[in-house]
């Protein structure tokens, strides 16, 4: 049975998350506190044991609440197998493909609704139940002689159905011995007793709970085919050494008792020997004789190892587990490299915390979703890769991909690097209404709030690191002009496009902003090692010559490294190739508010020319400095950027002069001017010797 959409209503921080379609491996994705672990949670509200707390009832709703409410459903697709197992028990009735499963506040039970599927309420003598088939024993029973029965105990037939097959041909074997003792005598009754209790376990499997057919089928699916929604959240580390006798302790402690929660140590490590498949009994049995000790502890080390591997990227690892005097149990781990040698054998507790984190997760996760019970399941998985490396966190995407093919997977993450379908449905996002404190679903993601979005952006721009690293794009592509804040990259795109000179053969530029000037140096590297002819425009600041030190030393051309200038000196930003009045002018109108409540009515360029700083730009951070005990805070230079930006973009820069225009095609030539002597170079000598390999 597969989740198809669901709706989560008065539940913790959640008013009404609205219809939710979901995919067979999706993820969900928010900020802290945004409602993502609500969610998860509230699903849980669909099992069939779950019992609702008023604590989780929404404080904002109690009026609506007063009422019967939905709390959660799930809209479900039956499997063609679940399909024929209700016909093959209900012939009489249509196939049932989908179904609604919901909690709501006022009931204990879960509910069906089986939609356009029609089913009787009235009782049904014909229908294959406990309650008829005890009815008939029943009968049966009263048709025998007074003193032959009064001598039976058929409080079995008057109470509820057994619990299992093995309860129900327990009590119908001793009846049964009963009976022939009793009325060994008695022939007709022997025959008549014959036709109930031939066949007893293949009756039991036929027989269904309820009088009517719709309760029958309830409690049919209730038994059978109700879906199990598994939430894991997190896991103790497992350490090097295991005391035994505390661990027996441990896992003997009385049911019903409530514990963090995260997973118990105890749990951990009863993963970890349910995935070697070492009972803990039959070490006790054989730590006296050391040939069976080692042949056990050997198979289960080997068992152990071969199921952690799947989930483990990098060089592949050996447990290997050791009993020790006093009780103890050693995890012992190697490095096992390719050749076929292994290193770094050693206590687990001696590796890094985050190896132990890293194997503590996978052991829990590998066991608790290997577990036969968890077959065509629906796992919810609060921050499965918390703390791991991207590495081993692809390690656990190929892990929920395995089990999406048997089980239906809903997680919530936060890193670009466990979202593996960006299809509608398996991307999810959440976000807070913070005025209300209300959580919200995003079915169409890409409506989100942007800061929302950075793990989803991050993760959709794969497909973007893939073609700089494939060299044979990197060699066909138009050079790459690396510049070092966003507002340069801004400023280039829009004043190409508003230049409409011809003589300028650039277009359309490729610029690539870096995320800071520290990371101008290895991202112009990594792009010219796979390929691209790499250009650096570079600010006449300390920081940017220091850059441009870096790059020389690292084989860059003087060429390739383009400093601003203006009339042939150098300039601090590229701000100050616009020129300072119109500059102003969006300072002006982008600050418009702020700067009336101070009792400006407009910036002047002889006040902010008076700072005497190098460059405009500095020039209105000191201006802005002198006002901060009134609020202003910081002046935001892609802000204005924008604004500029915003406006060459719809033909409405007319603020912007002819001299602001010409020291900008300035720019261009140079920069044309600058590819064309570097590509005259590199025709001659390459691009080869900085390229990598390509693997195989």
């Amino acid at each position: 049975m597969r989740l198809r959409k669901f709706r989560v209503r008065a539940y913790r921080c959640i008013h009404d998350s609205g219809e939710i379609k979901v995919g067979d491996l999706a993820a969900f994705v928010g900020r802290n506190e945004s409602g993502k672990t609500t969610i998860l949670q509230a699903l849980t509200l669909l099992n069939k044991d779950e019992r609702v707390s008023d604590l989780d009832m929404c404080d904002e709703m109690t009026e609506e609440l007063k009422s019967e409410m939905i709390l959660v459903e799930g809209h479900f697709n039956l499997i063609p197998s679940e399909t024929k197992l209700i016909k093959e028990k209900f012939p009489h009735i249509p196939d049932i493909l989908t179904l609604r499963i919901f909690r709501t506040n006022k009931r204990a039970q879960v509910q069906y609704d089986f939609g356009t599927v029609k089913l009787s309420d009235e009782q049904n003598k014909a229908l294959n139940s406990w309650e008829n088939y005890t009815e008939k024993i029943l009968d049966f029973i009263s048709t025998i002689p007074n003193h032959i029965r009064i001598q039976f105990d058929t409080k079995f037939f008057e109470g509820p159905p057994p619990s299992s097959k093995e309860a129900y041909v327990r009590e119908m074997t001793e009846f049964n011995n009963n009976l022939q003792m009793l009325a060994s005598d008695e022939s007709q009754i022997l025959a008549e007793w014959a036709k109930f209790y031939q066949d007893t376990e293949k009756t039991y499997d036929d027989l269904l709970v309820g009088t009517t057919e719709k309760t029958a089928l309830e409690n049919f699916i209730l038994e059978h085919l109700h879906p199990r929604f598994v939430y894991f959240s997190d896991y103790k580390k497992i350490y090097g050494n295991i005391n035994l006798d505390e661990y027996v302790k441990e896992i003997k402690r009385p049911e019903g008792l409530e514990y963090a929660e995260e997973f118990d140590k105890a749990e951990t490590v009863k993963n970890l020997f349910y995935l070697a498949e070492l009972d803990t009994e039959k070490l006790e049995e054989y730590k006296n004789s050391p040939p069976k000790l080692i042949k056990l502890l050997n198979a289960a080390s080997r068992r152990l190892t071969d199921r952690l591997n799947p989930a483990w990227k990098g060089d592949p690892i050996h447990v290997d587990l050791r009993y020790n005097p006093g009780n103890v149990m050693s995890v012992v781990i190697s490095d096992v490299h390719r050749d076929g040698t292994v290193t770094n054998t050693g206590l687990l507790s001696r590796r890094a915390e985050g190896f132990k984190w890293t194997f503590s997760f996978i052991v829990n996760f590998a066991a608790e979703t290997q577990k036969a019970e968890l077959k065509e399941a629906i796992l919810l998985l609060d921050e499965p890769a918390r703390n791991l490396h991207p590495a081993q966190q692809m390690g656990i995407s190929d892990l929920l991909k395995n089990l999406a093919g048997s089980n239906q997977v809903l997680y919530a993450t936060h890193s670009p690097f466990m979202i593996f379908d960006y299809t509608p449905g398996n991307l999810l996002v959440v976000e807070l209404d913070k005025r209300r404190h209300l959580s919200r679903i995003h079915y169409d993601y890409w409506n989100a709030d942007d800061a929302t979005l950075i793990p989803i952006l991050y993760g959709l721009s794969r497909g973007l690191v893939e073609s700089i690293v494939d060299r044979e794009i990197g060699t066909n592509s138009r050079p790459v002009i690396i510049v070092e804040t966003m507002s340069d990259a801004m400023y280039l795109n829009a004043f190409d496009k508003f230049l409409e000179d011809p003589n300028i053969s650039m277009n359309p530029l490729n610029v690539v902003a870096a995320f800071s000037k520290n990371s101008v140096l290895p991202l112009a590297i990594f792009y010219r090692n796979h390929g691209h002819n790499v250009f650096v425009i570079l600010d006449n600041t300390a920081e940017s010559k220091k850059i441009a030190e870096y790059l020389k030393a690292n084989e860059f051309t003087d060429l390739q490294i383009i400093y601003l200038e203006h009339g042939g000196k150098q300039i601090e930003s590229m701000e100050d190739l616009i020129l300072a009045e119109d500059y102003l002018h969006a300072v002006n109108q982008t600050y418009e508010i702020k700067l009336r409540k101070e009792g400006y009515r407009n910036l002047a360029k002889e006040e902010v020319s008076s700072k005497n700083k190098k460059g405009i730009i500095e020039d209105i951070r000191a201006v802005w400095a002198d006002h901060r005990e009134d609020g202003w805070n910081e002046f935001d230079v892609e802000e204005i950027a924008r604004y500029i930006c915003e406006k060459i973009a719809l033909k409405e820069a007319d603020f912007l002069t002819d001299k602001t225009k010409d020291q900008f095609r300035s720019l261009f030539r140079l920069i044309a001017e600058r590819i064309r002597q570097q590509q005259n170079i590199t025709a001659q000598v390459g691009l080869t010797k900085f390229q990598k390999s390509k693997p195989k």
